[in-house]
């Protein structure tokens, strides 16, 4: 069997803390990147990519180069200067400067126009547990811009969970009845890492439309578009809590099992060296 290791900056992005939880979750060893060795068979997986890599790999150009590498990428195209075209280049060209073999993104919309690949993004029932008393009517564990104050401001910091880090952030989750997901910025892209997080706490999800929800759907999460969300957050207040706590274990029992974390990644690494061979 492959051997699967994943590549972490030695700088520390907080916004990564779940991704390596979940890849420590699912049993993969960790280096840094000044650790790789380009000469070492194997697959190496990264994320994310700074300034780090790219000198590193250089420094090997006269190595052969037995190990696959591949980038997961879930950054939002709003990065690349707010074009997903520029998204796509800028990633490909890592591909055709031999950084990286692959670039894996999480939204099957996202992977089809860029032509990049899609591998789903999983959750571990090791992540987060749901909490059974509930104290806010909703939490988002996001980056407070604009576009989403326009949507928090509707309910004081009473009702709503503040975005805050661990150890606070498992009080608040577990504390909370929904969770909410308003993108960044207004491409309906995903935000896979941060459902994996509330499906582990078992929280019904209120989502802003995306292109392409899949493996989700609205047997897990609840849909609506941005003009229309505080009208739905509303609705599900007055409505039966427990048929959405019920889609909500629907979810965790799904991105627990068949798409949890470990497996998905071992899939998915397991095409790729078939490919690569």
């Amino acid at each position: 069997m492959t051997d699967i290791t994943f590549v972490k900056t030695r700088y520390q992005y907080d916004s990564y803390g779940d991704f390596y939880s979940l890849v420590s979750l699912a049993g993969f060893p960790v280096i840094y990147v000044d650790e790789v060795d380009v000469t070492h068979p194997g697959v190496f997986i990264t994320a994310p990519h700074n300034g780090e890599w790219n000198p590193h790999i250089s420094n090997y150009d006269d190595k052969p180069r037995n190990a696959h590498f591949i980038l997961w990428n879930i950054e939002r195209p709003s990065g690349s200067a707010g074009a997903v075209g520029k998204y796509a280049q800028a990633n490909r060209k890592l591909i055709y400067e031999r950084f990286f073999d692959e670039v894996w993104v999480s939204d099957r919309r996202l992977a089809d126009e860029t032509m990049l690949r899609f591998v789903p993004l999983g959750s571990h029932s090791g992540l987060g547990e749901p909490g059974r008393q509930k104290r806010y009517k909703f939490c988002h564990m996001s980056y407070v811009v604009p576009r989403r104050e326009n949507i928090y401001k509707h309910w004081d910091s009473t009702h709503i969970g503040r975005n805050c880090w661990p150890p606070e952030r498992d009080r608040v989750l577990k504390l909370s009845k929904f969770a909410l997901n308003i993108h960044q910025d207004n491409h309906p892209f995903q935000e896979p890492l941060r459902w994996a997080l509330f499906a582990a706490y078992g929280l019904p999800i209120i989502s802003e439309q995306v292109y392409d929800a899949y493996p989700w759907s609205e047997e897990f999460m609840i849909f609506s578009g941005y003009d229309g969300i505080v009208g739905k957050m509303k609705q599900v207040l007055d409505d039966d809590y427990s048929k959405f706590q019920e889609m909500a274990n629907r979810a965790r029992e799904r991105f627990t099992t068949d798409f949890e974390f470990g497996k998905l990644v071992r899939e998915a690494v397991a095409q790729s060296v078939g490919d690569w061979r």
